[in-house]
């Protein structure tokens, strides 16, 4: 970028935008960071950090800067940060000159002596200096009116201009003794300016000849590297006059410039012009020099020579090079190791103070410096990049070395070394030493036990690399209130004593996290095991103690003979360790009588020794156990056991419904809920069943034989046949049953008139006083059948009799062996005729509850509201009477065989029927094959029947009470039987 700026301007002159320049140059932003690089000599220009402003800084001199110059350019280089990354610019700025110089002579007045001999266009040189560039600088000279000189301007090799006075007409001392001129000097600025000098001449009197120059104006090339106090030159001037006015003396002439009368010295004897210090091409490459010869006469007149002197370059400069990065006081430039590729570092000059192909200069970095590489800007100029990743983690610092070679003939050259300074970033996560960490200690441990220490390693730097612990994850009922660990040692404590019984192990994360920007964790599992300590006594459990001392009681059966040793209890008793901490071990520890009683030690069962019981009975005895673990020390617990025996008899006798029908509180208020429940599904039900309109066709189908028999009714619309048009008629097809005899001149009813239907009140109020007598008849059937063993209350109810009967073989008193009576109903599945025969339910009953009490397949629970009715109406009917049992067990068959309207053949069957050993001739499998009583049918019974026929389901005729308790209790007195068959 180049500027220019007018030179003598103030101190802060804005001379351009850095910033704005760039983004007009089209390239991307944002541009901070700006600084100037720092120069051999002091520049007169800053830089705004912020937005790059170039402004002046100090006084600006152009001929300070410039000195000699026509063209002023000050180079300066500035370093920005794009986008993260380092760039270095060069700026050109142009100080433009201002004519703030005038021209100067070396002396206001000046005396100048000349003889009159003196020739015509003899020359005397004068020279005045004007600092200013171009028009600014020297451009003319005048001179005053006179008669003997004139002026003549003279431009040197350089383009200096200098005057020279010129004689034109005889001097002639004793006409005029003195001259006097004024030479003025002037440039050519807006407004001009000059410079003036005042010349006193005076004319002596004649020496004839003046000493000549053999080459009044000789060229000469000389290498720099001249050495010093060489001769680079002999100058030679004539005087023909003899004497002292033919001695001639050389000497440089008052006009000439210090630096040259610094470098040359000239003989006075013999014009040997010499080095008096070391030449420079870099500096100077060219001098002019005006030798003077003057004879020793009077009145001599001088004679001037101009030495042009040219200086050949010579490769005696090597390069030099200069780094420059963005903090000049660090020891060196850094890089962030994750910094991206071609990332800048250090700005590189390389200069060679040599001229042509001695200063071009070509720079490398050598092998072996790192991941960089060198980009060129400019003539002289580099920028040191990135070339790859870096990891400050492997190498912490690279030394870049880089030559930089000349082209001259032989070539010099120089090295160079930058360090650069890796800066760490948080890319590596801490790393713990293993994954899993393990650990064991025993329970009831002490509030801050060291567990262990985990340790995590981050090879980052300062805050990047340390490293802080935390418990994440935790897991078994927050395990983090049981453990915690140290944020900076990593040290694991337990919080609280740890119960093994509790938890046995736990398990948790522990995140080590770095203090990084951003933050980077990682994780390792701490797996504790708890070690069990024998820390918990046995509990004994059963027999349930109280205070250390449980009861126990032993029912004796006084009728029969014992075994030698019976089990009478199991101690049972828990221990909460694990292992041998918790293998109980029971022990009687003292027993009276000692032989009486044995304990086995691995189970707790307790056995009674002895074959007579019975003369046991109403003694109570006591006993010490001990129940033992196997830990060390061992934990015992005692236990005191009073065993009573006890009359079996007396035990059931003393035995009430009412306290064993004792419910919990739960046990109460599940009841409560269950029945308020059912409460509300038989009220959906009833409002389901009365606002249902009735749609039913009463006609009946044979499963088999519905679609292919049913005819359309020629004045009835046809309709698709449904499940609910279909009607259940039991039909009685089946063996002879042993019935009961008909009431005195009945007449029994043909098979196909036996239909089940509905009995009527009159005849449910006649059957019901035989009911009662058979209930009764079954009581004491009962008692029978028990023998002495056990005892019924004469005066309770029969029904209370009875519970007393099923309460004993529920409690397992009584273990009657079960009875298999086939199945109730035969349940088959067929198709005929494209209808399932799958559903044996009501023809009326759609599955959503829509059978009523009164159909014939209907058969009330024990919940039944009707089933109570029915047990009070039984219960305190005064004419009740009890028979003979044998009338229930045998009762007279009528002459025809048949039952006309039978009671429920489900508890008639289970009290007269026997068993056929064949389970296909307890039930009836329609359009099965016949039994051998089907040909005691008439041929019209059996094969008019095409409907229904289900076995054990006849109208209950006596009203739903009698065939659903007498069924229940006709079971029990055959279980009853049975059991005491197998005692004899």
């Amino acid at each position: 970028i180049q500027y220019r700026v007018w030179e003598e301007q103030p101190s802060g002159t804005r001379v351009g935008c850095l910033a704005d320049d760039l983004r007009q140059s089209d390239e991307g932003g944002p541009f901070e960071d700006f600084q100037v690089v720092e120069h051999q000599k002091a520049l007169p220009f800053s830089v705004s950090a912020r937005d790059g402003v170039l402004s002046t800084q100090g006084r600006l001199d152009r001929e300070e800067l410039c000195r000699g110059s026509d063209l002023c350019e000050v180079l300066l280089s500035v370093l920005y940060r794009r986008s993260g990354a380092m760039t270095c610019l060069r700026v050109r700025v142009e100080v433009m000159d201002q004519n703030d110089h005038s021209p100067r002579f070396p002396r206001a007045e000046q005396d100048l002596e000349i003889s009159e001999m003196a020739g015509l266009r003899m020359r005397i040189p004068e020279r005045a200096v004007d600092p200013d560039a171009g028009p600014n600088g020297l451009q003319t000279y005048s001179l005053s009116v006179n008669q003997h000189f004139a002026l003549d301007v003279a431009v040197g090799p350089e383009g200096s201009k200098q005057a020279e006075l010129v004689i034109i007409k005889e001097l002639d001392r004793e006409v005029q003794e003195s001259v006097e001129l004024i030479l003025v000097a002037w440039d050519k600025g807006d407004p001009p300016r000059s410079g003036s000098t005042s010349i006193h001449v005076r004319i002596l009197d004649s020496n004839d000849n003046s000493p000549t120059f053999e080459d009044s104006s000789p060229t000469l090339e000389l290498p720099e590297d001249t050495a010093r106090g060489t001769t680079v030159i002999r100058l030679k001037a004539t005087d023909p006059d003899q004497g002292l006015n033919g001695e001639v003396a050389y000497s440089l002439s008052r006009h000439t410039r210090p630096e040259v009368q610094r470098l040359l010295a000239v003989d006075p004897q013999t014009a040997a012009v010499s080095l008096k210090a070391p030449l420079d091409y870099e500096v100077q490459s060219s001098y002019e020099v005006v030798v003077e010869a003057r004879d020793r006469g009077p009145n001599a007149v001088p004679a001037y020579c101009k030495l042009h002197i040219k200086l050949l370059d010579v490769n005696d400069n090597a390069p030099r090079i200069l780094f420059i990065w963005d903090r000049p006081g660090s020891p060196g430039p850094t890089v962030l190791e994750g910094a991206p590729r071609d990332t800048f570092l250090s700005l590189v000059m390389v200069l060679d103070a040599d001229s042509g192909r001695n200063g071009q200069v070509k720079a490398e970095i050598l092998d072996g410096s790192g991941p960089f590489r060198l980009k060129h800007v400019q003539d002289g100029s580099y920028t040191i990049v990135t070339n790859g990743t870096l990891d400050r983690e492997k190498v912490t610092h690279y030394n870049i070395t880089l030559l930089a070679r000349d082209h001259g003939d032989p070539p010099l050259s120089t090295l160079g070394q930058l360090t650069v300074h890796v800066l760490d970033e948080n890319d590596n996560a801490p790393v713990f030493s293993t994954s899993l960490y393990k650990a064991s200690f025993e329970e009831t441990n002490s509030t801050g036990y060291q567990v262990l220490k985990v340790q995590a390693r981050d090879v980052d730097l300062e805050l990047s690399g340390r490293v802080s612990y935390f418990i994440r994850n935790a897991t078994r009922a927050q395990a983090a209130t049981y453990f915690s660990v140290h944020p900076t040692s990593g040290l694991v404590r337990a919080l609280r004593p740890l119960d093994y019984e509790t938890s046995r192990s736990y398990w948790f994360l522990v995140e080590a996290v770095d203090q990084g920007h951003p933050p980077l964790s990682s994780t390792a599992t701490v797996q504790i095991e708890i070690r069990d300590v024998n820390d918990n006594y046995p509990v004994v459990k059963e027999p349930a103690p109280r205070r250390g001392v449980a009861s126990l009681s032993i029912p004796v059966n006084a009728d029969k003979e014992g075994r030698a040793a019976f089990l009478v209890s199991t101690i049972q008793a828990e221990d909460a360790d694990s292992g041998l901490n918790g293998q109980l071990t029971y022990q009687l520890t003292r027993a009276e009588p000692n032989p009486l009683f044995w304990l086995d030690a691995a189970t707790g069962q307790l056995f009674v020794n002895t074959t007579n019981a019975t003369q046991l009975i109403g003694q109570t005895f006591r006993l010490d156990i001990s129940v033992s673990d196997g830990g060390r020390p061992s934990l015992s617990t005692g236990l005191t056991l009073e065993v009573t025996f006890i009359n079996l008899r007396d035990h059931l006798k003393n035995s009430s419904p009412g306290a064993r029908g004792q419910l919990s509180f739960a046990m109460m208020m599940a009841i409560c809920l269950g029945a308020t429940c059912l409460l509300l599904l038989l009220t959906v039900a009833l409002v389901t069943t009365l606002c249902r309109p009735e749609k039913r066709d009463n006609r009946a189908y044979n499963c088999r034989q519905a679609e292919s028999t049913y005819t359309r009714h020629p004045r009835r619309p046809q309709k698709n046949i449904r499940k609910s048009d279909i009607q259940l008629i039991p039909v009685i097809r089946s063996r002879t049953l042993r019935l009961q005899a008909q009431p005195d001149g009945a007449e029994a009813p043909s098979p196909g008139q036996a239909t089940l239907r509905r009995p009527r009140n009159s005849q449910r109020r006649g059957n019901e006083a035989e009911r009662q007598r058979m209930l009764r008849d079954l009581v004491r059937l009962s008692m029978a059948a028990f023998g002495d063993s056990i005892q019924l209350s004469s005066t309770s109810p029969e029904v209370q009799q009875i519970s007393q009967l099923l309460s004993l073989l529920r409690q397992g008193q009584l273990q009657p062996r079960t009875n298999f009576r086939g199945n109730k109903y035969s349940h088959r599945r067929s198709v005929y005729g494209g209808q399932d025969c799958s559903d044996w339910q009501s023809a009326k009953d759609s599955g959503r509850g829509e059978s009523e009490a009164g159909d014939v397949d209907w058969e009330p629970g024990r919940d039944s509201p009707q089933l109570d009715e029915g047990l009070n109406h039984l219960l305190n009917h005064p004419d009740l009477k009890m028979d003979a049992a044998q009338t229930l067990l045998t009762p007279p068959l009528p002459a025809d065989g048949f039952l006309p309207d039978a009671g429920d053949p489900a508890w008639m069957a289970r009290l007269s029927l026997p068993l056929a050993a064949d389970y296909h001739d307890n039930v009836f499998i329609p359009n099965g094959p016949p039994s051998p009583e089907d040909a005691f049918l008439p041929r019209d019974v059996l094969d008019s029947s095409s409907s229904f026929s289900t076995f054990g389901k006849t109208p209950e005729k006596d009203g739903p009470l009698g065939g659903a308790l007498l069924s229940e209790v006709s079971t029990l007195f055959e279980m009853l039987m049975t059991q005491k068959a197998d005692a004899h």
